[in-house]
Formats: C-alpha cells, structure tokens, sequence
C-alpha cells in the first residue's frame, strides 16, 4: 500500500508567519549587505588602478623632465623629427634645411600641379 502525504506549506499560526517574515527581512537585509560589499570592492578596486596608472604616469613624465628627453608619442615623433633635419643638413653639407624652400623660390609664387595630356603637359589654376 502506498501512503498519501499532503504538503500544505506547514503549519499557518501566527509564530510561523512571524518567523518567515523575519527570515525574509534577514535574507533581504543580508542580500543588500552583499550588494554593497560587492559595489565597495569594484570602488576600491577602480580607484587602485587609477592611482597604480597615476603613478606609473607620474614616474615616465618625471624620468622625462630630469632626463630631458620627450615624452608621449608627439613629442617623441617632433624630436626624431628634429634629428632627421639635423642629420639631413649635415648629409648635405649646408646649413640650409632640406625641407625649407629656398627664398627664390618663394618669390615666383605657390606651387601648382602639372599633369600630362594627350597634347603635353598642362597646369590647372
């Protein structure tokens, strides 16, 4: 033979609904707890890298001013540009700069673009 149990919920007094009341206000205030916790250690742990990216920042930009050398990938690219004048002039033999125009030529106007047509050359103003 087979027995028949009906589950009901337990028993409905007032103690056993007071007492699942406050398991719920338990729980509730235990998952807020935990929510916060958790809300607290993504701040603290957002704030730790800003300060280690800071002083990572803070320590390449001093190294640079004491050395003297450029720092950020602008200033890096100006100074190796700089160089590549320098070492250009020198190459050349002058003092004037490869990549400055001479002051005749600036005299005879800006420069235009040619093109080849069937009938020779051609500039378009």
């Amino acid at each position: 033979m087979t027995q028949t149990f009906q589950i009901n919920g337990g028993r409905s007094g007032l103690f056993s609904t007071v007492a699942r009341t406050a398991f719920l206000a338990v729980a509730a205030v235990g998952g807020l707890f935990m929510i916060v916790f958790s809300a607290a250690f993504a701040l603290f742990a957002v704030a730790g890298i800003a300060v280690i990216g800071f002083l990572v920042f803070a320590f390449f930009w001093s190294k640079a001013k004491l050395t003297g050398k450029p720092f950020g990938p602008k200033a890096m690219m100006g100074a190796q540009l700089d160089q590549m004048r320098k070492d250009m002039e020198t190459q050349m033999g002058g003092t004037q700069s490869a990549f400055e125009t001479k002051s005749e030529n600036r005299e005879q106007g800006p420069v235009v673009e040619a093109h080849q047509t069937p009938d020779g050359w051609s500039v378009d103003d």
